[in-house]
């Protein structure tokens, strides 16, 4: 495979700019591996920001929005139940991505997905949580919130759900040895333990 040196830099920097490897100076560049300190904090910034998107995306979503996001999540319940991984994720990532879109907001997009999407590859990918229909079927809660609900009860729910989402593979680091993970609130802030 004749590739010169200019071009494999130019990939690097790609990779690189989507969160995938990390550039060391003088040493190299690596791919991107996640501590659970980070995990956490990306985790916590996604709550954040995914809520801002749920919340602009509320007043301009449609009926044939909520028939695509149900299709979506209807394909993730259809991966849960056969436990695909991989096809899981990409689906759920999927679902995510067209939500964030909904939001309006073209850089609010490009965040979220520059700061999951080296996650949900190496974080969530690589976790041992298995992979079931009833994690899908959760989202279907965000779906009916776009549709249903007003604030302050569709705010209570979008980061509930999305809060739910981030315990569950926070806590899936955090115990590498069997301990038992901090409860849900020092998962999320851990200022409180």
């Amino acid at each position: 495979m004749r590739v010169g040196t200019p071009v494999v830099r130019e990939a690097l920097i790609s990779l690189q700019g989507q969160g995938f490897v990390r550039r060391v100076t003088n040493t190299g560049t690596f791919v991107t591996k996640f501590d659970t300190e980070e995990v956490r904090q990306l985790y916590t910034l996604r709550i954040e920001l995914e809520a801002l998107a749920f919340e602009w995306a509320r007043p301009r979503v449609s009926a044939a929005d909520l028939a695509s996001l149900r299709a979506l999540v209807d394909n993730l319940v259809e991966a849960g139940e056969t436990g695909a991984r991989r096809q899981f994720l990409e689906r759920d990532l999927a679902f995510h991505k067209r939500c964030w879109a909904l939001s309006g907001n073209v850089y609010l997009a490009e965040t979220l997905e520059r700061l999951m999407a080296p996650l949900f590859a190496f974080a969530v990918l690589a976790s041992g949580v298995p992979i079931t229909a009833a994690m899908a079927r959760e989202h279907y809660a965000l779906v009916n919130a776009l549709e249903k609900l007003q604030p302050p009860d569709f705010d209570n729910v979008v980061r509930k759900t999305l809060t739910g989402f981030a315990l569950r593979w926070i806590s899936s680091m955090s115990s590498p040895n069997g301990d038992k993970a901090p409860k849900s609130d020092a998962l999320l802030n851990p200022s409180l333990t």
